[in-house]
């Protein structure tokens, strides 16, 4: 059994998982209507944190592309390892301030898992960098 394959796998299934995640509200209560005042109340729930929903986007996406592309001869596989480590964690990290930033709201009412909703995208997310780390370790080996 290869584990190095199966970690890339890992990183990358878990990487669009985050994204997936991440974007459930976005699919499940945009769609309530205009005139509960949702779509407003979304939107600062993804603004919210220093980068927001769309930093970890960028981050989970770009970690995605480069535990990806780590076995394609371009760049060194280590260098490449280290980096897509490092992406990991900022991904984390990232959905880490994000959820602590989270204020609720009214719709958290009615959509009462909106209040673990940022949780369960920072355990998507760590998934990442424990991935990336496994894989790193058995290139070094």
């Amino acid at each position: 059994m290869d584990i190095g394959k199966i970690a890339r796998g890992a990183g990358i299934v878990a990487a669009v998982a985050t994204v997936l995640v991440l974007a459930a509200p976005y699919a499940l209560v945009s769609g309530t209507g205009s005139g509960s005042g949702y779509p407003a109340q979304l939107a600062g729930y993804y603004a919210s944190g220093t980068v927001g929903a769309a930093g970890i986007v960028l981050f989970a996406l770009v970690s995605a592309v480069v535990i990806a592309s780590i076995e394609r001869g371009n760049l060194d596989p280590g260098s490449l390892a280290g980096v897509a480590v490092m992406l990991g964690v900022a991904t984390t990290l990232s959905a880490a301030a994000w959820t602590l930033a989270i204020e609720p709201t009214t719709m958290f009412a009615e959509f009462r898992w909106l209040e673990w909703h940022g949780r369960a995208v920072v355990a998507v997310s760590a998934a990442i960098p424990v991935a990336a780390v496994v894989y790193a370790r058995t290139l070094l080996e």
